[in-house]
């Protein structure tokens, strides 16, 4: 019985053996026994320490550095790339110390240091990004190309005006771009390059740029340039072939004088303008509309809109208007020369105004018109009554009428200003402009406030006798013609202004005006005894 006893914990015992493991493990799944540090493990690519979970970019194969320091025997050192073992070493002790050589392709990686200590195991997982190569170009405009095809040598197209384009292929992408598009041209006998820069950056992984090509032979080089600074340089030759020739569009011939035109239009290519010309139907005399252009690429010159007045003989009912590009290529257009009769009115809005309640002045014109008459008037705007009127001209046809003229306005403030203007064919044609007198404004006259102190008697344009000057501490009253200033104590308070005869208002005290009188007249009579 206590044999069987025994055998049964005994059992137990290897069974709680099998189900935990051997002390200090937690069962037989491997990991870190309660209270023990995990090893301490040190990676460094190409001598820059990476953390676990951390990323790294390098150019070439990278050198991995790998260190390990644990409190318990180290057993095995599996270094792994993309899950495949790279190196394996079996230390059998506390510390670890390797360096391992990587050949690796451009792209991302995964390294993974394992370590297994003790029953232990412990892995340290980075990335390692590899970017060794140039960026690579797949063009879509205007020729296509594979993935890392480069771009054909020669191209030939026919517009002046191109969309270069494509897609990138790189590692970290491509930051920016340059692109130098050259073209020989001839001025006479020498030999010019024109030169054009065409940039871009904050590319999303693809491009497309717009490039204004000379007719011939032209030059592009292009620089694609990645985070890193490698750049891939794709150069070719780009020929502008332009076999059609412009188009002329949106043309009119106006006569605005027995001998002047106003022609307008616009001439287009897929190249580029030359010059523009034009003609009377019946001869070969012709007059440029849009200069003769250097070879010189001009983007300005893939449409040329124009618009001018030219010289013709009198009676041309039809011109030819003929654009040539820098290739050669023309084509013509027989324009209806039209008569422009009806004239337009203008009435000057700033300059034309009140000069004075009495006049008002009128600045205006009529032009691009045949007049034969025109009057300027103006007009009551209450009653509708003219109340002056100048005529401007009259007889023989004219295209272009300026004035400025001086009329009489109505009473009161407001004027209408009114121009009548009669054409060639009979029509009278009418414009009108209101105008206001501006307020004016008026100062009041201050009145002067009567002050306490007494004011001196004008002066005589006979010479006086001079007088004795009064006490500082009383007032006096001077009294006209004798010039004698009589004292007068400054008890007596204020003032009053009494008119005299001849001389003015003398100002007197008020107490009391009648014993000042008084005692004026006897100092008068001893005076003149």
């Amino acid at each position: 019985m206590g044999s069987t006893a025994a055998r049964i914990a005994l059992a137990t015992l290897v069974a709680m053996a099998t189900l935990f493991g051997a002390p200090g493990t937690l069962g037989g799944f491997g990991g870190t026994a309660v209270g023990q540090t995990p090893p301490d493990i040190t990676v460094a690519v190409d001598g820059s320490v990476v953390g676990d979970g951390n990323d790294t970019l390098v150019e070439s194969d990278p050198t991995v550095d790998v260190s390990v320091a644990s409190d318990e025997r180290i057993s095995l050192v599996s270094v792994r790339v993309d899950g495949t073992t790279h190196s394996r070493y079996t230390p059998n002790a506390t510390t670890f110390e390797e360096s391992v050589d990587l050949d690796l392709r451009s792209g991302d990686h995964a390294l993974d240091v394992v370590v297994e200590s003790d029953g232990t195991t412990t892995t340290h997982s980075i990335t390692v990004t590899k970017d060794a190569q140039r960026p690579y170009v797949r063009y879509t405009s205007p020729f296509e190309t594979d993935r890392y095809a480069p771009p054909p040598e020669t191209v030939t197209v026919n517009s002046s005006r191109i969309s270069l384009a494509g897609n990138f292929s790189d590692v970290i992408g491509v930051s920016h771009l340059r692109i130098l598009r050259t073209t020989p041209y001839r001025v006479g006998t020498a030999n010019r390059t024109d030169r054009q820069v065409y940039e871009q950056s904050d590319l999303n992984g693809s491009f497309e740029q717009s490039i204004f090509l000379g007719v011939g032979d032209n030059t592009i080089t292009a620089r694609y340039y990645d985070e890193l600074g490698h750049v891939r340089v794709h150069r070719l030759n780009v020929t502008v072939e332009d076999t059609a020739p412009p188009t002329l569009s949106e043309l009119s011939a106006i006569r605005r004088s027995p001998s002047e035109l106003r022609l307008r239009g616009r001439a287009t290519d897929n190249g580029q303008i030359r010059s523009v010309t034009v003609r009377p139907e019946d001869t070969s005399d012709a007059a440029y509309l849009v200069d003769p252009s250097l070879n010189r690429p001009d983007p300005e010159r893939r449409s040329v809109e124009f618009g001018t007045n030219v010289s013709l003989h009198p009676g041309v009912t039809s011109i030819v208007v003929t654009a040539t590009d820098t290739e050669g290529n023309s084509v013509e257009r027989t324009v209806s020369v039209r008569r422009n009769v009806a004239p337009e009115l203008h009435l000057a809005p700033d300059t034309t105004r009140f000069e004075n309640e009495s006049s008002v002045v009128v600045f205006g014109r009529a032009t691009d018109g045949e007049v034969t008459g025109a009057t300027v008037e103006t007009v009551d705007p209450a009653s509708g009554e003219v109340i002056d009127i100048v005529s401007l001209h009259d007889g023989a046809v004219t295209t272009e009428l300026r004035f400025d003229r001086r009329l009489d306005p109505p009473d009161g403030r407001n004027v209408t200003v009114r121009l009548r203007v009669t054409d060639s064919s009979g029509t009278e044609h009418v414009t009108s402009l209101d105008r206001t007198l501006a307020a004016e404004t008026s100062t009041p006259t201050a009145t002067p406030t009567p002050t306490a102190t007494t004011t001196p008697a004008a002066t005589s344009s006979t010479p006086s006798p001079a007088t004795t000057p009064a006490p500082t501490d009383d007032s006096g009253v001077t009294v006209p013609l004798i010039g004698v200033t009589i004292p007068v104590p400054s008890v007596l308070g204020a003032s009053v202004s009494l008119p005299v005869p001849v001389v003015g208002p003398v100002e007197l005290p008020l107490l009391p005006a009648a014993a000042v009188v008084i005692v004026g007249l006897g100092a008068v009579g001893r005076a003149r005894g």
